[in-house]
C-alpha cells in the first residue's frame, strides 16, 4: 500500500514512523540524474525528522551504528513524502523526492526467519 502523505501532516507522520520504526535495520539508495546510489547498506534507524532550512521543507534521516550516530543524510526543498507499507500494515520503505526530482529510498531489512 502507498499513499502520498499530505504537507501539512508530514512533522507528525514522520514522527510516528520514527517511533515505529526505532533500531530496524535500513538501506538507503538514491535515484537522480546519475542512476541508483547507494548510500548504506545494514545501519540501524534511529530516526527521521523535518525542519526548514531557507524556508523550504529538509528531511534529515538518522542512522546509528553500536548505539552511535553513524549518518545523517539530508534531503533539500522536499516535495513529496510516500510510505510503502506491507499487507500487514508495518513500514517497509519510505520515498523522499525533492524539487529536482532526486528520489531518497528508505528501505527496511527483513529480519531472517526464526
Amino acid at each position: 500500500m502507498n499513499d502520498v502523505i499530505d504537507q501539512g501532516a508530514w512533522v507528525g507522520y514522520l514522527t510516528e514512523f520514527s517511533k515505529r520504526n526505532l533500531s530496524r535495520p535500513t538501506q538507503l539508495e538514491v535515484f537522480g540524474e546519475n542512476g541508483a546510489q547507494k548510500e548504506e547498506h545494514g545501519l540501524l534507524f534511529a530516526g527521521i525528522t523535518m525542519d526548514q532550512m531557507q524556508g523550504k521543507p529538509t528531511v534529515e534521516i538518522m542512522f546509528s551504528k553500536d548505539g552511535k550516530e553513524h549518518l545523517t543524510h539530508f534531503i533539500l526543498d522536499v516535495r513529496a513524502v510516500t510510505p510503502k507499507r506491507a499487507l500487514d500494515g508495518r513500514d517497509e520503505a519510505l520515498a523522499i523526492i525533492d524539487s529536482n526530482g532526486e528520489t531518497s529510498l528508505l528501505r527496511f531489512e527483513s529480519l531472517p526467519a526464526r
